[in-house]
């Protein structure tokens, strides 16, 4: 990592780079008109219908490494 990269991270308030990180693994995924979790229909640009079906998402994805 360089100085530019380490400055960068260090002005992230804590538990920002894992919601980063989070955000970062769901960009895989591509819209399909429903949440990718609850099912419930959405348009087709988004994944998940809100925060709490997003992180329970990824806690199941995570469980399941």
């Amino acid at each position: 990592m360089n100085d530019a990269d380490s400055i960068a991270n260090d002005a992230l308030f804590p538990g920002q780079t894992a919601l980063l990180a989070q955000q970062g693994r769901a960009d895989h995924l591509k819209p399909k008109g429903a949440c990718w979790y609850c099912n419930a229909p959405l348009d087709n640009v988004r994944r998940f219908c809100n925060k709490t079906c997003a992180q329970d998402y990824q806690m199941e994805e995570e469980a399941f490494r």
